[in-house]
């Protein structure tokens, strides 16, 4: 049973990530086997500290108990989940359990900095620990079987559109808060390799189109006006692919690649090199839009 401790409860994820995988309070089909969340660090935050009081409550009916300082739990756990609503803080968050050699896993944003991003994964190569960070909008369902059929059924994606809401909020700037959720859809569906972005920014939405190293255009729709979902068009070899979201599992299915890669049974379910271009795709967007749609590489 891997024991696992959470930093941070500002965000939902602190109870439902902790319900899915200690299996109260949701369906049995909600549930996650072979870890436990034990203990919990409220912490602090920039963003919605009101919300830390909130959560500590419905944590605590979980069967988590909570310290007083993270640096209690190094010795009392398995791995760290950092929840920050924030990406900022979470390298500091990271940093104390990845050098003390223990798994970590980072919510989404990972980081609203590439460098910070980069200093992660540089830390936990140190370390030689399973790490990784993720949105759990790439464990929907049909993402899942987009994915799992485009080499043999649909063929090479040529091109995509990737949309969902783009609400923004202080501490996670542009795109690092909502957007990112269709940013990791466009790069679960496209595959890594994008190097330029430029960015279109409006009141209602925004648009960002990034061209790919070998010449394929993704697209990402962030909305922040009437009605919004998430949803992806494929264009492939073999098909046009236009498909609806649902979250339904998305939370279960982020949760089971947490266990199973923390305890090391499986490598992480998303590679350094993309989920670095996902940080990298968005800073670019950020300095496009500040330039009034100016292609901008990523950073390297």
């Amino acid at each position: 049973m891997l024991r696992l401790g959470i930093v941070d409860f500002d965000s939902s994820h602190c109870v439902e990530f902790t319900r899915r995988i200690n299996g109260t309070g949701v369906p049995a089909d909600q549930c996650v086997e072979g870890g436990r969340v034990v203990l919990g660090w409220p912490g602090t935050s920039e963003m919605a500290p009101e919300r830390i009081e909130r959560f500590r409550p419905e944590i605590e009916t979980l069967d988590v108990d909570l310290v007083g300082d993270p640096s209690e739990m190094l010795d009392q756990i398995d791995a760290a989940l950092v929840l920050s609503l924030s990406g900022t803080p979470h390298l500091d968050r990271a940093r104390p359990f990845l050098e003390a050699g223990l798994p970590v896993f980072v919510d989404k944003p990972m980081a609203c900095r590439f460098e910070d991003a980069r200093e992660m994964f540089r830390l936990a190569g140190e370390a030689g620990v399973p790490f990784f960070s993720v949105s759990a909008m790439r464990f929907c369902e049909e993402v899942i079987s987009f994915c799992d059929n485009r080499e043999g059924l649909y063929g090479p994606v040529h091109g995509a559109v990737s949309f969902g809401p783009a609400w923004r909020a202080e501490g996670n700037p542009g795109l690092f808060h909502y957007g990112i959720h269709p940013v990791e859809v466009l790069f679960s569906v496209m595959g890594s390799g994008c190097r330029t972005v430029t960015a279109h920014h409006g009141e209602g939405a925004d648009v960002v189109v990034g061209t790919w190293d070998d010449g394929r255009q993704g697209t990402v729709r962030g909305g922040r006006s009437g009605a919004t979902a998430y949803g992806f068009t494929a264009w492939c070899e073999h098909a046009v692919i236009q498909q609806n979201i649902s979250t339904r599992f998305a939370y279960r299915n982020l949760c089971q690649h947490i266990v199973e890669t923390l305890s090391g049974n499986t490598p992480p379910p998303v590679s350094p090199e993309n989920t670095l271009e996902v940080i990298g795709f968005i800073e670019a967007a950020l300095e496009s839009e500040s330039h009034h749609g100016q292609p901008v590489p990523l950073p390297s």
